[in-house]
């Protein structure tokens, strides 16, 4: 909607300008005075009047013709065979392995040797 209302306001202005100036060039135009009537019959005496000028006709030109640039060869275009895929080894799939839940914190180091001496401490 604010296009056509920008449309029409551009169109309007336009008018305005358009009917203002044609106004203003008719109020300028002046009229002048009718020129003096000029008598019918003219006779010029040619006996005074110097001779006309002799005009050489200028020399004709000929176009020179265009020269186009040779075409340089250029060497013959050499197409590579595109180099076939390498197939994709299949993909095997590996069932996950059930690991069961650990409740002990740390990693398993194997057995624990115990002293003898320092079983005697706790059994006292």
């Amino acid at each position: 909607m604010k296009m056509k209302a920008q449309l029409s306001l551009a169109a309007v202005i336009m008018a305005g300008l358009l009917a203002s100036g044609c106004s203003q060039m008719s109020a300028q135009q002046v009229t002048e005075p009718a020129p003096a009537p000029t008598p019918d019959k003219v006779v010029l005496d040619c006996s005074k009047c110097a001779p006309a000028p002799v005009v050489k006709p200028r020399p004709i030109v000929k176009p020179r013709p265009i020269v186009r640039p040779q075409p340089r060869p250029r060497p013959p275009m050499v197409v590579h065979p595109r180099p076939q895929p390498q197939p994709r080894p299949p993909v095997v799939v590996v069932p996950p392995v059930k690991v069961p839940p650990v409740k002990a914190k740390g990693t398993y180091r194997g057995k624990i040797k115990i002293d003898q001496g320092v079983m005697k401490q706790y059994q006292q």
